[in-house]
């Protein structure tokens, strides 16, 4: 992969994020006055927020480790 093919990876995955926010982000934080709802929590709900997003990554993440670990299983079996 040259290094011009990893950059169009990245702005791939950069658009695929903008759509993100522009389609099931919109839905769920656009409240159509310009401000994203999280803008305007309570500090209170503003964390409780952030511990549930801290707790998706956390799940986000050992899935993807898993799926590394069949795939490193996998490609050993191909070597």
């Amino acid at each position: 992969m040259t290094s011009e093919q990893l950059a169009d990876e990245v702005q791939r995955a950069i658009m695929a994020c903008r759509d993100r926010v522009l389609g099931v982000g919109a839905d769920q934080y656009d409240d159509g006055s310009g401000v994203q709802k999280f803008e305007t929590l309570a500090p209170s709900e503003l964390a409780a927020w952030l511990l549930e997003e801290a707790d998706d990554l956390i799940v986000y993440a050992v899935m993807l480790r898993i799926r590394s670990a069949k795939f490193a299983a996998a490609a050993a079996l191909l070597e």
